[in-house]
């Protein structure tokens, strides 16, 4: 059975406005309706504080988002295939500024290998 914080989580994900568990007290079930009715969203306090701790609620964005717009645009020339030098040539930069911003773009999107990057940038669609 999934685990209360995960199927919460998975909820408002998706969608729900608000979520409570069947052990949150009555008095808080009319204010949640009440939030939601308004137009707000609700979560058990106490639930809140178990998905912070065992869901840990990350951000969603896409890891190509974290990088900066010369990353950004290394990580799709070399999605398309150039190397360091070509690249370096391209955006009249060194080659040794070029392996920097691939570094740091590897490392920002926790990826290994150019063939990892060119997966990503295919299952993002972003060739």
């Amino acid at each position: 059975m999934h685990n209360e914080a995960q199927m919460a989580a998975r909820a408002l994900k998706v969608g729900a406005a608000g979520y409570a568990t069947k052990d949150s007290d009555p008095a808080l079930l009319l204010t949640a309706i009440r939030r939601v009715a308004a137009g707000g969203r609700y979560i058990d306090p106490d639930l809140a504080d178990r998905m912070v701790f065992e869901v840990g609620l990350t951000d969603s964005r896409p890891l190509h988002s974290l990088l900066s717009e010369r990353e950004f645009s290394v990580f799709e020339r070399l999605a398309q295939g150039a190397n360091v030098n070509d690249i370096a040539q391209q955006l009249a930069l060194s080659s040794k500024t070029i392996s920097t911003h691939k570094a740091r773009l590897m490392q920002k999107m926790k990826l290994n290998s150019l063939a990892d990057l060119v997966k990503y940038a295919m299952e993002h669609k972003l060739l």
